[in-house]
């Protein structure tokens, strides 16, 4: 096991799904709707992702 994984890999739903942790996500814009992040995916809180 990673020295540097906090949560074990076997029940890491995040690292899972998106293959990284969350700390390593890159946010570049801001959602014209809710102003909250958008993710390097396109999500953000309220879903629209900022259209």
């Amino acid at each position: 096991m990673d020295e540097e994984r906090i949560i074990p890999e076997e029940i890491d739903d995040h690292y899972k799904m998106y293959g990284k942790e969350p700390w390593e996500i890159d946010y570049t814009k801001k959602c014209a709707l809710c102003d909250s992040r958008i993710d390097e995916f396109g999500f953000c809180s309220c879903g629209s992702c900022g259209e």
